[in-house]
Order: C-alpha cells, then sequence, then structure tokens
C-alpha cells in the first residue's frame, strides 16, 4: 500500500509540474499521457499520438496511433529515434526538422505547431514517467 501511495505522488507530482509548463497546453490540445495500463496521467487530445513512452522510441512507433503522416513515416524509415536533440528540433520546425532528417524538401509532418523556447523539461517529464 505504501508503494501505491509513493506511486500517485510521484505521477501526482509530475502532472502538476506539467501543468505549470507553458508548452503543455500547446502539445495537450493533440496529444494526452495515458500509462499502459490506461491510466491519464495528464489529459489532453487524441489527434495526435499518446506520448507516454515516447522519449527514446522510434519515430511514428506508437502501435495505438495509425494517423501518423507520410511525412513522419519517412522520416522513420531512416531508423531516427525521439532523442532530446530530435525532439528539440522536431518541436521548433516539424517540417524543417523532418526535412532535414530525409532530405526531401517537400515534406510536411502533420503537426502545424512550432513551440518557442526550450522544450527540454517536456521531454525529460516524458522520459522520467517511463522509467
Amino acid at each position: 500500500m505504501k508503494l501505491l501511495a509513493l506511486i500517485a505522488l510521484v505521477f501526482g507530482s509530475a502532472g502538476a509540474a506539467l501543468a505549470n509548463d507553458p508548452q503543455w497546453p500547446d502539445c495537450r490540445t493533440c496529444h494526452q499521457v495515458a500509462a499502459p495500463d490506461g491510466t491519464v496521467l495528464a489529459r489532453g487530445g487524441r489527434a495526435g499520438p499518446n506520448l507516454y513512452g515516447v522519449a527514446g522510441r522510434a519515430l511514428a512507433a506508437d502501435p495505438n496511433f495509425r494517423l501518423y503522416s507520410d511525412g513522419l513515416q519517412a522520416a522513420a524509415a531512416t531508423g531516427a529515434r525521439w532523442t532530446p536533440a530530435n525532439f528539440n528540433a522536431y518541436l521548433a520546425g516539424p517540417d524543417q526538422f523532418l526535412r532535414s532528417l530525409t532530405g526531401d524538401a517537400s515534406i510536411e509532418s502533420g503537426m502545424h505547431v512550432a513551440l518557442g523556447g526550450d522544450p527540454s523539461a517536456l521531454y525529460q517529464w516524458l522520459d522520467d514517467l517511463a522509467d
């Protein structure tokens, strides 16, 4: 029982920290963070893939999401993963990131929001959740 209370405290604190992240309101328009058991850790939309486990995962690799853009699928074919550098570059300019990765100047991401600032804290939070 103490372990469950500790887990709830950790996830509750992480959720509160994320709720205060100025970038999460933009992300949650299309994304949520839900653990494999279905527990929703950060509410959001479902137009984009669940961000649980995204840190370190291959691009376009959420098995429960089937609407990846052709551009993101082409980038995934390069074998790229969501590293901190790739995550930050994608959020700074999704189309530019995919074009750089694939070498295709006409590629588009399907995500039409570029976030300003440094998304490192968001990546770290997502990484910590899956540990």
